[in-house]
C-alpha cells in the first residue's frame, strides 16, 4: 500500500466551502482492518480563517473516488465515551433533535501524517468510531479513552471539490485517450506535451501566415502580415542601476521576435542580476513602440498543481488565468524566437530558441508564462514607464 497522496490537493492550497475560506495544512492516512484486510483513506486537515477546523475525506471505492466534508459540532443531547462504546449497528440515537441509526462501527488507525495533523493525532494512534445516518444526515462519533468528538458530514462531488480549490478541470476520457496516443509508450513518438506543443506551433504559424485566408472563398486575398523591426538597444550589457531601492547589473540582452496573428515584431529583452544573484526580466514593451516596459521576477509556484504546457496552450484571450495568488485574464498569446543575444543569457535560451507564451493581466500586475518542449518559466511583475528605467541605468565604468 502506497501512502502517497492520490489526489491533486497539496498542503498550502486554499478552498472555499459554504462561504468559509480554508487552508489545507495537513494530510493523514487512516485505515481500518477487517477480516485481515486493511482499507485506507485520506483525511485532509483544513484550517478556517476564523480558527475553525474541518476534515475533507477522500476514499477510493469500487465505484470511484468519493469525497466527504466533516465539521465538528456540539450535540444538543451529549453522550460520553462510555455511552458511545455501548452502541451497535442498528441502534438509534438522537444528538441534534433528529433520530439517526448507527450504520457502521469500527476502529481506525493512523498510518501516516503529512504536514499538520489535528491536535493530538500521531502515527499509530487508534480510535473507536461509529457512523450514524438518516436520509441526508451523516454523523460520526469518535472516541479514544474518555475523549469524544462529534462530526457532521456531507457528501461532495469531485466537481464541487475541484471548484472549491479552484482546480482546473480534469481531462476527459477523450483527452486521456489523446494523451495515451501521444505519450511515451514508444521511442518513435514524441511525449504528450511535446506533441501538443508542436501541434500548437503549427496552428499558430498557420494563422500567422494565412491570416484571413481560412475561407473557401477566393474573392479576397489574405491580409499581409505587418513586420516591425527593433531599433537600437536602449540599454547596454554591463550597465548598472537601481530599481525599487535594489541594485542591478544588466547581465544579458537579446532581440526577441514576437509573432501574433497578423503581426510580427522585435523587442529587446534584458536579464538583470541583483547583488544577491537573483534574476529579473526586463521586457522593452509588450507591443511595438510601447511607452511602458515590463519589469518582472521569475518565480516558482508554491501552490501545486502547477499548470502544464497543455493547459496553458489551451487558453485563449479573455480566459481566466490563476496561479500562485495571481488572478487575471489572458491578454496575449504569442510565439517568440530568441534572436541575436549577448551576455550571460540563461542556458537553453540560445539564439534560435522558440518559446510559446501567454500574458495575463489584472489591475495590479501581470503574469508572463513561456514554455517549449524543454522548459517552462513564470514571471510576475508590473508595467512601468520606460523613461524611469533609462534614467536609472548608466554604462558601468
Amino acid at each position: 500500500m502506497s501512502f502517497e497522496n492520490p489526489t491533486r490537493l497539496r498542503i498550502g492550497m486554499h478552498a472555499n466551502f459554504g462561504g468559509n475560506d480554508y487552508r489545507l495544512i495537513g494530510r493523514v492516512v487512516m485505515g481500518v482492518t477487517d477480516d485481515g484486510e486493511t482499507y485506507y483513506w485520506n483525511e485532509f486537515n483544513l484550517e478556517g480563517r476564523d480558527g475553525s477546523y474541518a476534515d475533507l475525506v477522500y476514499e477510493e471505492t469500487e465505484r470511484s473516488g468519493e469525497w466527504r466534508l466533516f465539521t465538528l459540532f456540539e450535540p444538543e443531547y451529549p453522550m460520553t465515551a462510555a455511552d458511545a462504546a455501548t452502541k451497535r449497528v442498528g441502534d438509534r440515537l438522537n444528538l441534534t433533535g433528529t433520530d439517526v441509526r448507527v450504520t457502521l462501527l469500527d476502529t481506525s488507525r493512523v498510518y501516516r501524517v503529512e504536514g499538520q495533523a489535528p491536535e493530538g493525532v500521531e502515527v499509530g494512534d487508534v480510535a473507536n468510531y461509529f457512523n450514524a445516518e438518516a436520509g441526508e444526515i451523516m454523523q460520526v462519533v469518535s472516541w479514544t479513552g474518555d475523549e469524544i468528538e462529534f462530526y457532521n458530514g456531507v457528501n461532495l462531488s469531485r466537481s464541487v471539490v475541484n471548484s472549491a480549490f479552484k482546480l482546473p478541470p480534469e481531462p476527459s476520457v477523450l483527452a486521456r485517450g489523446f494523451s495515451s496516443l501521444s505519450g511515451s509508450g514508444s521511442g518513435n513518438y514524441d511525449s504528450g506535451v511535446k506533441f501538443v506543443l508542436k501541434a500548437v506551433g503549427v496552428l499558430v504559424l498557420f494563422f500567422i501566415i494565412f491570416g484571413r485566408g481560412l475561407s473557401c472563398s477566393t474573392d479576397y486575398e489574405a491580409s499581409p502580415i505587418k513586420r516591425i523591426f527593433a531599433g537600437p538597444p536602449p540599454l547596454a550589457v554591463g550597465a548598472a542601476g537601481k530599481w525599487h531601492d535594489q541594485n542591478y547589473h544588466i547581465t544579458a540582452h537579446a532581440v526577441v521576435e514576437v509573432a501574433q496573428v497578423g503581426l510580427i515584431f522585435d523587442r529587446h529583452e534584458y536579464e538583470l542580476t541583483d547583488d544577491a544573484g537573483m534574476k529579473a526580466l526586463l521586457v522593452c514593451g509588450d507591443q511595438p513602440d510601447a511607452g511602458n516596459w515590463m519589469f518582472s521576477e521569475q518565480f516558482f509556484p508554491l501552490l501545486p498543481p502547477t499548470p502544464t504546457a497543455r493547459q496553458m496552450a489551451a487558453k485563449t484571450v479573455g480566459d481566466t488565468v490563476e496561479l500562485d495568488g495571481f488572478d487575471g485574464k489572458v491578454s496575449e498569446i504569442f510565439r517568440s524566437t530568441v534572436g541575436p543575444a549577448d551576455g550571460d543569457w540563461p542556458a537553453g535560451l540560445k539564439t534560435g530558441t522558440v518559446l510559446y507564451g501567454l500574458a495575463g493581466t489584472n489591475e495590479f500586475n501581470f503574469l508572463l508564462a513561456r514554455w517549449n518542449g524543454e522548459s517552462f518559466s513564470f514571471y510576475r511583475g508590473r508595467s512601468q514607464p520606460a523613461k524611469k528605467f533609462t534614467a536609472g541605468f548608466a554604462a558601468e565604468k
